[in-house]
């Protein structure tokens, strides 16, 4: 075997090798700590309910909500938080693993799970469950009071699940744990704290008739259709706002498919900038439709070859704000509205709408508009033709620190590794233009 297949195969073994060996620790200081010698009823009434919760948590595997890349939301929050105030720790632990080992298992051949992604998961739901259900225990036999002890317990085993969650995915995806964490609970706060409010329902009934659980099914099943309808819907609207700005992309034949290959440029810049995350999620999206102002230009003026009068002009420069406006009536997209708002800004002052300079410009916004610039040069245009990477690279030297940010100029011509073999003119934009090349 190859290490290449080795590599493939066990793709982040330290971190499943770890969160084993931490798993097995916790559950045999839970069966010491607090040993488990149930009566007769009381084992069956125990058997039944864990097996009851593994199914339950195992078949949520099968129906995940992505949230974002590497990124999953699961309905198992109800029955694992029942597992962790119903059942002694040690049972909640195995409860936890093992139910989490036959949904990763049921899940494999469809997710491409791999030996140590498996040994992640069941390790870090093992200790979770383990820690959780010995806090439920101790504010059980202390007497707590049961409107204290299950949001204590929530808040414990939401803390465990989130900062756990992202060590597994960090190695995935590449960020930063912190920013994994910080962009994990963003995403899932919302649905996983109507999961612990439907877990605790449910532990209130079950101290009156514990097989009440199964009624649980339809309230977790309606909340995940809710919020499965939800992404299903910001997904749609997306695509739609995509749609959009490849339709503005092809009313002119020039530049088409220009807005797409600026998102994917921006790719090399935050590689290069190491900036991953949220953050470079949210300029590749908002580089993906940053043109979509236009969509309200007329054609005479936005396929015009030959010069703008100056009220023509005016108009054009409107599209930045049109589309910042736009995007900000779609939440989804309203965080980045300001990276399209400001993309025709200068690093010297001299851009448009506002004038803003340096830093006062918004990061995502001075990385677009280094990709724009760089993709409007070497593509045809009905005033000139295309240039030459080597001659786009030239310009984007020589502006740099009076056009563009110096530092995401580098960041985009690090792996630049053709050289410039002779200098050229100074880029000829469209006559009565003055900003930034771009694909105006």
């Amino acid at each position: 075997m190859t290490m290449s297949h080795l590599r493939r195969l066990l793709p982040q073994p330290l971190t499943g090798i770890v969160a084993s060996l931490l798993a097995l620790l916790v559950l045999f200081w839970s069966w010491i700590a607090i040993p488990f010698v149930p009566t007769e009823n009381d084992a069956a009434r125990t058997l039944g309910v864990a097996v009851l919760l593994i199914v339950a948590i195992s078949g949520t595997y099968v129906y995940p909500i992505h949230v974002r890349h590497n990124t999953k939301i699961l309905m198992g929050t109800v029955p694992l938080y029942l597992a962790v105030v119903l059942l002694p720790p040690v049972v909640a632990g195995l409860v936890g693993g093992l139910g989490v080992l036959a949904g990763q298992l049921l899940s494999r051949r469809h997710r491409r799970k791999l030996p140590s992604d498996i040994a992640t998961a069941v390790g870090r739901l093992v200790i979770v469950s383990c820690v959780a259900a010995l806090v439920a225990y101790l504010g059980q036999i202390n007497s707590l009071n049961h409107l204290l002890l299950l949001p204590a317990v929530a808040l414990v085993m939401f803390l465990g699940d989130m900062i756990t969650s992202s060590f597994e995915i960090a190695p995935m995806s590449g960020e930063p744990v912190w920013q994994v964490m910080v962009a994990t609970m963003r995403e899932a706060s919302t649905i996983e704290g109507v999961q612990y409010l439907i877990g605790m329902l449910g532990a209130l009934a079950a101290t009156q008739q514990v097989w009440g659980l199964v009624l649980l099914a339809l309230p977790t099943w309606i909340v995940y259709l809710a919020f499965k309808n939800l992404k299903e819907l910001r997904d749609t609207t997306r695509q739609i706002l995509e749609g959009m700005a490849d339709a503005v992309d092809l009313r002119d034949p020039y530049t088409g498919g220009h807005s797409r290959r600026v998102s994917e440029s921006c790719n090399t810049i935050l590689k290069n900038l190491d900036l991953v995350g949220p953050e470079s999620d949210l300029i590749r999206v908002a580089a993906r439709v940053h043109d979509i102002g236009k969509i309200g230009i007329p054609d005479e003026i936005l396929r015009k070859s030959g010069p703008l009068t100056a009220e023509e002009w005016q108009i054009m420069k409107q599209h930045p704000q049109r589309g910042a406006e736009l995007l900000a009536r779609y939440p989804d997209f309203a965080r980045g509205a300001d990276f399209v708002r400001y993309h025709h800004e200068r690093w010297d002052g001299q851009g448009y709408p506002r004038g803003l300079k340096g830093m006062d410009i918004p990061l995502g916004a001075r990385v677009i508009a280094v990709v724009d610039a760089l993709d409007a040069m070497t593509s045809d245009r009905p005033y000139r033709k295309a240039m030459t990477l080597d001659q786009a690279t030239l310009i984007l030297r020589s502006g740099s620190g009076q056009q563009w940010d110096p530092a995401v100029v580098n960041a985009l011509l690090r792996n630049q590794i053709s050289e410039v073999k002779q200098p050229v003119a100074i880029f000829q934009m469209r006559p009565g233009q003055a900003a930034a090349p771009a694909s105006d």
